[in-house]
């Protein structure tokens, strides 16, 4: 099982080097300028949903059985 999970990670290592998949395993695997904004934006959406008021409950004192004049 070891001795697989070796040769595997060694042919993945040399498949990569060979066809240059540095650049796109670390555009994957790593954090980069949209990861970085959309963190921003989702810390930025939770704090206006912290400070956005909450609806009021407004109760209506209109009564429809009063005739009128």
């Amino acid at each position: 099982m070891v001795l697989t999970k070796m040769v595997i990670n060694s042919v993945a290592n040399k498949l990569a080097k060979h066809f240059k998949l540095d650049k796109v395993m670390s555009y994957v695997f790593d954090k980069n300028e949209l990861d970085n904004k959309v963190g921003q934006l989702e810390k930025d959406i939770e704090l206006l949903k912290r400070i956005a008021h909450k609806p009021k409950d407004f109760k209506c004192n209109y009564k429809e059985n009063k005739k009128r004049r």
